[in-house]
């Protein structure tokens, strides 16, 4: 059996293996979408959607101030679009794990975002069922 805090990651006791909640910065240009993502990341113990934006200029900018320990980030969006977000955020803020997110599923996007530097990437379709579990890994594995 293991203590709290000797659970391993995925078990019963996550919340425990984090000092602190996991701070998260949602960016879609859909405000639906964003207050449902949020509704999905809050309903973690061990997560706290910390700010949004609806650009990528937007996020950048709310990286720089709010400091998320992993954005969510959608790739379509107007002013600028998640992946060359992504590059620049990557670029500023090494530190900071990144969650690709799009309606798209084709190797094309997938490959370009990864070049960006996302951690992973995620069809909106999916998260529901798998958004929580990809920014576990995206701050388990920075």
């Amino acid at each position: 059996m293991f203590s709290d805090e000797l659970r391993p990651p995925g078990s019963i006791g996550l919340q425990n293996a984090w000092q602190s909640k996991i701070r998260v910065l949602l960016v879609d240009d859909h405000t639906m979408l964003r207050q449902g993502l949020k509704s999905i990341v809050n309903s973690c113990d061990h997560m706290e959607v910390v700010g949004d934006a609806s650009n990528g200029l937007e996020a950048i900018g709310a990286v720089s101030l709010l400091k998320p320990d992993v954005v969510v980030m959608d790739i379509n969006m107007p002013t600028m679009n998640g992946i060359e977000a992504t590059k620049r955020i990557k670029e500023m803020f090494p530190g900071t794990s990144i969650v690709g997110l799009s309606v798209q599923n084709s190797m094309d996007i997938v490959q370009k975002m990864q070049a960006a530097g996302v951690c992973s990437y995620l069809t909106k379709e999916s998260a529901v069922e798998t958004l929580c579990h990809a920014i576990e890994d995206a701050v388990l594995h920075k």
